[in-house]
């Protein structure tokens, strides 16, 4: 059921992202694509747009995705909130380039986590972390910062997390307004 749940979620965010970015990716050719996979780095913090009118990239840890810019920061390996599970937890930064307020979440429909298990790349579940011993999520203002409304021009620090399935590297894909992959990065589990 929850499953269920969350693959309705993942939709509905998603076509509500895809509904406010700029769709002019899919007109890129293969070779401007494959481009986008590489981890060529962006120059300085001044060549990522600051508005919403632009082809989504993703390049050196920054995913341009028009209304919204994520820049990952930090990652590392916590005990998930099920018995038994590890968590992936990936920090970074979310600006608002748009005049509206926008849904950090929503990057949950475009940021997808896959991990090779004996038979299949199987894509990992969001996932959630351990409580402390006061029964307190250790990130709970991060993982507050990705569901509130993010305020034109604003920046907040977020968390994106994935259950682990294994040991295995993560790779991340990212995904433009039309779902298709334009970047990827690994992650060491250990």
């Amino acid at each position: 059921m929850k499953k269920v749940i969350t693959i309705g979620a993942t939709i509905l965010v998603g076509l509500s992202l895809a509904a406010c970015g700029n769709s002019s990716d899919s007109s890129a050719s293969s070779s401007e694509k494959a481009a986008n996979k590489t981890t060529s780095k962006v120059k300085d913090s001044t060549s990522v747009p600051k508005d919403a009118n632009h082809d989504w990239f993703f390049k050196n840890n920054i995913f341009y995705a028009g209304n919204e810019t994520m820049t990952l920061t930090k990652s590392e390996v916590r005990d998930g909130a099920e018995s038994g599970t590890k968590v992936l937890v990936i920090y970074n930064t979310i600006l608002n380039n748009s005049k509206k307020e926008q849904d950090p979440s929503n990057f949950y429909m475009v940021v997808h986590a896959k991990q090779k298990t004996d038979t299949s790349n199987v894509q990992l579940d969001p996932g959630s972390i351990a409580l402390d011993e006061n029964s307190n999520d250790p990130l709970q203002t991060h993982e507050d910062n990705l569901n509130n409304s993010l305020l034109p021009g604003k920046q907040v620090d977020t968390v994106l997390m994935f259950t682990l399935k294994n040991t295995n590297k993560v790779t991340v894909e990212f995904s433009n307004s039309d779902f298709d992959t334009i970047g990827t990065k690994t992650y060491t589990v250990q």
